[in-house]
């Protein structure tokens, strides 16, 4: 029993260090809108009596590197916190396959999703 308890905390400390070993970058937001779809699918809890239903936002941002741009996108359900992101301030992100974490001031960490990679164009550098 002593074993399987030290098997799981070798494994959990193992699949913390994986996800610290992620390849952060700075660079800046260059982009940020904020669209509601007409029509949402799927299951949605509904507002307690009185209130207004909560709205689905997609989130899309750019982030611009000197040699990278991103297009991003995120969906946030209405009780999730969206990302701080302001248009010329920086941003600490790292990239792996099509997934995007953003880690903002505090070091709380978001996930997105990554739609375009791309060599910046000569306006935006």
């Amino acid at each position: 029993m002593k074993t399987a308890g030290a098997v799981l905390l070798l494994l959990l400390a193992c699949a913390s260090a994986f996800a610290a070993d992620r390849y952060w970058q700075q660079g800046t937001w260059t982009q940020v809108k904020i669209t509601r779809p007409k029509i949402v699918i799927g299951v949605k809890p509904k507002p307690e009596p009185g209130q207004a239903p909560a709205m689905t936002e997609i989130r899309s941002y750019v982030i611009m590197t000197a040699d990278l741009r991103l297009e991003v996108k995120e969906q946030s359900p209405p009780p999730r916190r969206p990302v701080a992101a302001i248009v010329g301030l920086p941003v600490t992100f790292a990239v792996e396959n099509n997934i995007v974490y953003v880690r903002d001031d505090d070091g709380t960490e978001y996930k997105l999703q990554l739609t375009k990679r791309e060599k910046p164009r000569r306006a935006e550098r």
